[in-house]
């Protein structure tokens, strides 16, 4: 099954792991797949139905956007990041 590497600012939602493993062949299915296990991190990761605007996510190292976006296939061997921006000042 396809792992999920989290960013540190999401890691309280999966009890500081920084990797999950979860089902899915396409990123929207992993994705959902994550929110599923932990739903208080949907609102983190999507809004009104999209991924946010500032949540990079990649496949083996290659932004999804390059690819299919949300539909881009994942085999059960790749690692998908999820990189979430954090503002402050």
């Amino acid at each position: 099954m396809p792992v999920v590497l989290m960013p540190s600012s999401l890691r309280r939602y999966t009890a500081q792991h920084p990797k999950v493993t979860v089902s899915g062949e396409t990123v929207s299915a992993v994705l959902n797949s994550l929110v599923q296990q932990a739903p208080e991190m949907r609102g983190h990761l999507f809004a009104a139905g999209q991924l946010r605007h500032f949540v990079v996510v990649s496949k083996n190292g290659q932004d999804i956007r390059l690819l299919q976006g949300l539909e881009t296939p994942v085999a059960a061997n790749d690692e998908i990041r999820i990189l979430a921006s954090i503002a402050g000042g």
